[in-house]
């Protein structure tokens, strides 16, 4: 009698270290049910399971220096690491460009190597649920943190609990009930103010006055150059996207400032050409974060005309942007292409507040 059970069958696809175009043959995988009349039902499953993954194309050999589902040593931090650092060669500059790894997989990875090093751990369904309550439910950081730790457990080859998959949520608490919030004309100019009063240089006044003229992400203040058009001007915006075909886009956007603002935009592209930008944040892939805690200390020093809003945010600019161009007139696409996105994605981040209007006055004019 053998001392494990296992699959055969011609349905199983090439070995690790077989090439990929290898003739097809019976080829055997060993079960992880041990063997023995009791144990009948739970083999047949995970044959069934197997099966079902071979013909879906989704199964893979199990690594043979990995650990067992069964292991308990496996939810260790340093098992977990080794796990993320194998992952992290299997994906970066094959999938993902090393930036995106760092922007979008490291930080909830060390969410869940720090939360494994808290104690020890026997189970699967209590590390992940611990770890995962770190991120508000229904949140799009939620959303993905659930997707990374799945990509994890799968390239260990481990199941994924039922109950953990519940927590995964749709993603929409991240959108506010009442839309974006955007920087009101008066909020604008009062951060140009309290940025005049404060010790930040020429060159963060530049930047905030981009952001605010031109509705840009603050990823596209680097490579943004001006040009006078009459009176007004127009940015040429460099969007980063770097992929693995290194592929840049470039977009023209006219000036569409907050009300009050002179057609120069303060003599914005003077001041661009005379001080230019941040040099530390030219040298990040993204300052949204140091601009976000620049924002906030801006918020805590005293008014000089106006409150400024304590939860708008460095995209704050760009939302007021979005909505100055539907009062201009522009459509949704036409919008979403000044802005550097999708009409979907427009529509998804900016109908609520545009439509919500529209709606009223349908109605009331209907009734009058």
């Amino acid at each position: 009698m053998r001392d494990r059970l296992r699959v055969v069958s011609a349905e199983l696809p090439p070995r690790p270290d077989e090439p990929a175009d290898a003739p097809t043959k019976r080829r055997a995988v060993t079960l992880k049910t041990a063997p023995g009349p009791a144990n009948g039902t739970e083999a047949l499953a995970e044959a069934s399971a197997i099966f079902d993954s071979v013909i879906a194309g989704t199964w893979r050999w199990p690594d043979p220096d990995g650990l067992d589902a069964d292991d308990a040593g496996r939810l260790s931090p340093k098992s977990l690491q080794a796990l993320v650092d194998r992952l992290e060669a299997k994906v970066v500059n094959e999938r993902v460009v090393p930036r995106t790894w760092k922007r979008t997989y490291v930080q909830y990875f060390r969410r869940l190597l720090e939360v494994a090093g808290s104690r020890a751990w026997q189970s699967d369904t209590d590390l992940l649920t611990e770890t995962l309550r770190h991120w508000k439910p229904n949140s799009r950081s939620r959303q993905q943190a659930h997707d990374r730790f799945r990509t994890l457990f799968k390239e260990a080859g481990w199941g994924w609990p039922e109950s953990v998959l519940e927590m995964r949520g749709n993603g929409k608490a991240a959108a506010p009930v009442a839309g974006v919030k955007g920087f009101t004309a008066a909020e604008s100019l009062e951060l140009r103010e309290r940025i005049k009063r404060s010790k930040l240089g020429p060159e963060s006044a530049v930047a905030w006055d981009l952001m605010a003229a031109f509705g840009i992400r603050p990823a596209e203040l680097k490579g943004i150059t001006l040009r006078k058009h009459g009176a007004s001007l127009v940015a040429v915006v460099k969007r980063e996207r770097t992929t693995l075909r290194g592929k840049e886009a470039y977009r023209e956007v006219p000036a569409a400032p907050p009300e009050g603002w002179p057609a120069d935009c303060f003599d914005l592209a003077a001041r661009l050409e005379k001080h230019g930008l941040p040099p530390r944040w030219m040298n990040m892939p993204d300052p949204s974060d140091p601009m976000g805690q620049q924002l906030k200390r801006l918020h805590k020093r005293a008014a000089v005309n106006v409150e400024i809003d304590p939860d708008l945010t460095p995209y704050g600019h760009r939302h007021a942007f979005a909505l100055r161009l539907a009062t201009l007139g522009c459509s949704y696409r036409e919008s979403a292409d000044l802005m550097g996105h999708s009409p979907a994605t427009h529509l998804l981040i900016y109908g609520q507040v545009l439509d919500t209007p529209k709606l009223i006055d349908k109605v009331l004019a209907a009734q009058a």
